[in-house]
């Protein structure tokens, strides 16, 4: 028997890019998506939305891009 890869899952980075998605999205592959690029496509086509940062993108979910999408301020003393 031969293993083959299925494919690739892209799950949301959470409201704030530093924290998991309070639903536990992941974006639903189609049968033809086999690359993490193919998938970010179907989710675009779903609502969802990436955001490029310094060295990796963020994938936010419909519910999650309409959060607050920085990290909390430090507060100042």
């Amino acid at each position: 028997m031969t293993a083959r890869p299925i494919g690739v899952e892209v799950a949301c980075d959470g409201p704030t890019g530093g924290d998991n998605c309070p639903d536990s999205a992941a974006i639903r592959a189609r049968i033809t998506s086999r690359t993490a690029r193919q998938v970010r496509a179907d989710g675009r086509a779903d609502g969802w939305t990436t955001r490029r940062t310094p060295g990796r993108l963020l994938d936010l979910c419909p519910n999650c891009c309409h959060t607050r999408t920085r990290a909390p301020e430090e507060p100042t003393r």
